[in-house]
């Protein structure tokens, strides 16, 4: 099984690094990647940036209402900032482990 990623130009090169088989930056066609890359029955993992997921909102979870068990699709962070994105990490943390997380640029 192949993995994949859809993702802006930074992550890209580093999941490059990282060893993932194929990586595809959008120019404006993330739809016509997503659903091509679907349909594949070599793929096993698809990276996917918070950026790109959210254009992908539609597909998206008509994908996950199929049901079906390739790809495993991973959300992972890009380079832009997804507004709500710390805030749901920080409550998850909050409610698993009593702690309380603030970003704080460095």
């Amino acid at each position: 099984m192949r993995i994949v990623a859809i993702c802006d130009e930074d992550t890209a090169m580093g999941l490059e690094l990282a060893g993932v088989h194929e990586v595809y930056v959008p120019d404006g066609d993330e739809r016509d990647i997503f659903m091509d890359i679907i349909e594949r029955e070599d793929v096993g993992i698809m990276f996917i940036t918070e950026g790109i997921a959210k254009s992908l909102a539609r597909e998206l979870k008509e994908f996950f209402l199929q049901g079906r068990e390739y790809p495993i699709i991973v959300e992972i962070p890009g380079k832009e900032k997804v507004e709500g994105y710390i805030d749901s990490i920080s409550s998850l943390i909050r409610r698993a482990a009593g702690i309380n997380i603030e970003r704080r640029a460095l």
